[in-house]
């Protein structure tokens, strides 16, 4: 492969490799310290977009059909409006802001452009993990709304929407039964899931956090988002990593349509490795659909109506996704 180097003089004497070696798309990236990255720049020239900065750290990209604006030393970017965490920082490489390779490879190419790389997912049967149950209740309200319950019912409102569709669904748990993690995979295997949600709800002691949030497995030898920076990330590759694109393309449409559906605050499309998710045997997400501790978020999850709201983000975006399915296998 032909590759053309050129030496960029930086403030830290940083030398910077200019390549022709393509990433999924045929963006040109940039090598510095050995690691790989994908210019803004080039992004925008690949996907046909212009380039602008609307404001003080932000790069906005955008054509007629798409807009990503990513916020500079920062793992923050907005895909239509939807916030997507990346595994690592958008940051200066050189003289041009950057973003590491397999950010644009796994997280934004499967964002803007699912149907190129859902080929071969599947579409025959959904299901649907309503978190914790039994002994395990989860988190609860400071009105004693149990995460359990809650989920349960939610679920079971995604099924019913979904099936209306004529979309075969399955519950990993019908009742307020108790459930390991692992059996919940094992479940999923065992109905031959060609994907799974896990629905649960959040807590945390600053009861003015709200919002929902949505899960993805982490990438081998990046970060989780809620522990990066921390220690050396993992470089195992587990289970649900084969469906690494799959999953970010579930994830997304899942966030968004639940942002949309229920006007919560978006607090983004994150990365993680529960054991759900790791060991799950299809593409595959966990949505926190609210935080209990806060007063709104336990108003809307008490609310039979704010919970149909939730199921019918979480439904839509499910339709979402194997409509881009539908469409790659076209």
């Amino acid at each position: 492969m032909r590759r053309k180097k050129a030496l960029l003089l930086l403030t830290a004497s940083l030398l910077t490799v200019l390549t022709a070696t393509p990433s999924f798309a045929a963006v040109r990236t940039i090598t510095s310290r050995g690691k790989s990255y994908a210019p803004l720049a080039n992004i925008a020239a690949y996907y046909g977009m212009t380039s602008s900065e609307p404001a003080k750290r932000r790069v906005r990209l955008q054509n007629k059909w798409n807009k990503i604006e990513f916020q500079t030393d920062s793992r923050n970017v907005w895909i239509n409006g939807t916030l997507v965490l990346l595994s690592e920082p958008a940051r200066k490489v050189g003289w041009q802001w950057a973003i590491d390779t397999t950010d644009f490879n796994k997280t934004i190419e499967p964002a803007v452009r699912p149907q190129e790389f859902l080929k071969t997912a599947g579409t025959r049967t959904v299901v649907l993990d309503p978190g914790h149950g039994g002994n395990d209740k989860g988190t609860s309200s400071p009105r004693n709304v149990q995460e359990k319950l809650v989920v349960l019912d939610v679920s079971k409102r995604v099924k019913s929407k979904l099936e209306a569709c004529g979309i075969n669904v399955k519950l990993t748990r019908e009742s307020d039964s108790a459930l390991d993690l692992s059996a919940r995979c094992r479940k999923a295997a065992a109905l031959k899931a060609d994907l799974f949600i896990s629905i649960h709800a959040n807590a945390t002691a600053n009861r003015s956090v709200r919002g929902t949030e949505t899960f993805v497995l982490s990438l081998p030898g990046r970060y989780s988002s809620n522990s990066y920076g921390s220690g050396k990330p993992p470089v195992s590759v587990n289970t649900g990593n084969r469906y690494d694109i799959a999953n970010l393309a579930l994830g997304f449409r899942i966030h968004q349509n639940l942002v949309k559906a229920t006007g919560q605050e978006d607090r983004g499309v994150k990365r993680a490795r529960f054991e759900v998710l790791r060991d799950a045997p299809c593409p595959a997400s966990l949505v926190e659909i609210a935080f209990l501790s806060n007063a709104k978020d336990e108003a809307m999850a008490i609310d039979p109506a704010g919970r149909d709201r939730m199921a019918r983000g979480i439904a839509d975006g499910i339709v979402a996704y194997l409509a881009d399915v539908n469409r790659a296998k076209k």
